[in-house]
């Protein structure tokens, strides 16, 4: 146990630790809002196909500020663009608040996606710089599971708000609150992050500098060698997977078995909890036996807990099955997280995760398009099956392709 403290001291300082708290204030509000999105959109006036559409358009909308986010990351630095853009990302919640319709959400994820596809990079590249080989998976498991349990009882609170209530009152209520606590976390970033970037360089106004940037997103890529480029293949097949069934758990638990909102946010509660204690368990022997291994069982099991969901038929069995969910989900997450940084040398890390993260917006927002359509069309379990056959392929390959990192980037 006295290793384990050690460890996480050791992981939870300067940057991480600032981090942490500062995305706790976003989990708070952030918790409460985010589990019902799907049906605020109904709420509004839009159908299944709407929810995907939302998704998908803020995934298209977000390539280009990554792509300029990446690089200017690693040009000028992290804390700037942090900070600056969680400012502006913590404004667009007041358009969501008060809504009149769905079309505004529209707006709003617009603007999320411009703000969030530049900070994006900034964000993932000053929190890789900040942890070690030795303690990453520590440090990436402290930095979701931190803020993750501090809103751990916001979806119930906000249940039993919304029975009570409305959804949609207590969703402009719950949207106030995203404003408010994520002006303040602008602000400790602002005022305690340290910058990372030893060299920072200045950027040309001319507009010819568009081969340079492309340039360097090619030296990039051509730095990853082929454990890198497996791992990321199969990431892709479960980003895909997740894009199509993610958005619509809630709906599918409305759907088929008229769970309340209080029911729904118990539920998320316990996910939260069983998420936050599985990280923070598998994530100091994901550094110390190897990061693989966890990755492989997160991967083989995840299309069973899709499956045992979809086939779950009371409130019970259903809130069981959701947590096996995340429990699949959680045991590889801090060593899948961890597999990326060490992959990717520090000089390139923020092309690197714009890189990652265009791709993960195209394939998880194409994902969410597809699952409002499947899902409207077709039916209500059929999104959730594509998903699992995905991932059982995943699956099986990670078993015979995934082997441990030679050599990790520090």
């Amino acid at each position: 146990m006295s290793h384990l403290t050690e460890k996480i001291k050791s992981a939870l300082h300067g940057n991480l630790g600032v981090m942490v708290v500062s995305s706790a204030l976003w989990s708070i509000s952030g918790n409460m809002t985010a589990p019902f999105y799907a049906l605020y959109v109904l709420e509004l006036g839009g159908d299944y196909a709407m929810i995907g559409k939302i998704l998908g358009v803020k995934a298209l909308v977000q390539i280009v500020p990554m792509l300029l986010g990446g690089y200017l990351t690693d040009k000028v630095g992290r804390k700037q663009i942090l900070y600056t853009m969680t400012y502006l990302l913590s404004c667009v919640a007041l358009i969501r608040a008060f809504a009149p319709d769905y079309r505004f959400l529209v707006i709003a994820a617009i603007l999320e996606a411009l703000f969030m596809g530049l900070r994006q990079p900034s964000m993932s590249s000053l929190l890789s710089d900040s942890t070690t080989p030795d303690n990453r998976s520590m440090g990436f498991a402290l930095w979701r599971v931190g803020p993750t349990l501090t809103g751990v009882l916001s979806p119930s609170i906000f249940g039993l708000i919304m029975d009570r209530y409305g959804l949609r009152i207590a969703m402009h209520w719950g949207y106030i609150a995203v404003f408010t606590l994520g002006a303040i976390s602008a602000y400790m970033r602002q005022r305690y992050i340290k910058e990372t970037l030893d060299k920072k360089e200045e950027i040309a106004q001319e507009t010819n500098r568009v081969t340079e940037l492309i340039s360097d997103f090619k030296a990039t890529l051509l730095s990853l060698n082929r454990q890198a480029a497996n791992f990321i293949a199969l990431d892709f097949i479960f980003t895909l997977a997740l894009g199509l069934a993610e958005p619509y758990f809630v709906t599918y638990a409305t759907d088929s078995l008229q769970v309340s909102g209080s029911q729904w946010g118990l539920v998320m509660s316990l996910v939260t909890l069983v998420y936050s204690i599985t990280m923070l368990v598998v994530a100091s022997p994901s550094d110390e036996k190897g990061r693989v291994r966890f990755v492989q069982a997160s991967m083989v099991s995840w299309p069973i807990s899709y499956w045992l969901f979809i086939n779950s038929g009371s409130y019970l069995s259903m809130m069981i099955t959701r947590l096996l969910v995340t429990l699949a989900a959680a045991v590889g997450q801090p060593a899948w997280t961890a597999l990326f940084t060490d992959y990717c040398p520090k000089e390139h890390r923020g092309r690197y995760h714009a890189l990652l993260e265009i791709s993960w917006s195209i394939l998880y927002g194409g994902g969410n398009y597809l699952g409002g359509l499947v899902y409207q069309n077709m039916s209500i379990r059929a999104p959730f099956q594509i998903a699992m056959t995905l991932m059982a392929v995943g699956g099986a390959a990670s078993l015979l392709i995934l082997k441990e990192p030679e050599f990790r980037e520090q």
